[in-house]
C-alpha cells in the first residue's frame, strides 16, 4: 500500500506525543486517512485543520483537554488538545452511533504502529456526516473518495 509519506512525516511527531499522553489504543479517522492514502492532496503548503481520534475509554483523555460539543449536542462530546500546533479532537462513541464507532476499530490501516480508519469506513462516516449535518466539506470529501475508488 502506498501512503503519502510527506503527510505522515508531518503528523508523526503529534501522534507520537499523543501516544505518550493517552496510550496506543486510538484510531485516526476523519480526513487524516484521506490525506495518508492519497485521496486528498497534501504537501508542505497544505493546511491541516485537525486530527480526529477515536478512543473507546474517555477516561484516558488528559485532564487539561478542552471539552467541546459537536453541533452543540451535549451527547456528542469531543476533547481538544493542541500538540505541536496541531489541533487534536478526541472522542468516544456518541449515543446512537455505537455500532458505527466500533467499525472504526476494525481492519485499520497500520503505519509505523499507528492505526488509521480504512477508506471504506471513512466513506461511511462522510456519508453519515453529509446525511445528518449536510456538511459541505464532508460532501467534498465523499466526492473525492468516490473518484479515488474508480
Amino acid at each position: 500500500m502506498r501512503i503519502n509519506q510527506e503527510f505522515f512525516n508531518k503528523i508523526y511527531p503529534t501522534l507520537s506525543e499523543l501516544k505518550k499522553i493517552i496510550g496506543p489504543n486510538f484510531i485516526i479517522f476523519g480526513s487524516a486517512p484521506l490525506y495518508l492514502l492519497g485521496v486528498l492532496d497534501f504537501n508542505q503548503e497544505s493546511r491541516l485543520n485537525d486530527i480526529d481520534i477515536a478512543i473507546r475509554d474517555e477516561e484516558i483523555v488528559a485532564p487539561n483537554a478542552q471539552i467541546v460539543l459537536f453541533h452543540e449536542d451535549p451527547r456528542q462530546k469531543l476533547y481538544k488538545l493542541s500538540i505541536n500546533n496541531i489541533n487534536v479532537d478526541i472522542g468516544g462513541p456518541w449515543p446512537g452511533q455505537e455500532e458505527y464507532f466500533e467499525k472504526i476499530f476494525k481492519d485499520p490501516v497500520i503505519v509505523d504502529g499507528f492505526k488509521f480508519a480504512n477508506l471504506n469506513i471513512c466513506q461511511e462516516w462522510k456519508e453519515l456526516m453529509v446525511g445528518k449535518y449536510n456538511r459541505e466539506k464532508d460532501r467534498y470529501y465523499l466526492q473525492k473518495i468516490k473518484e479515488f475508488k474508480k
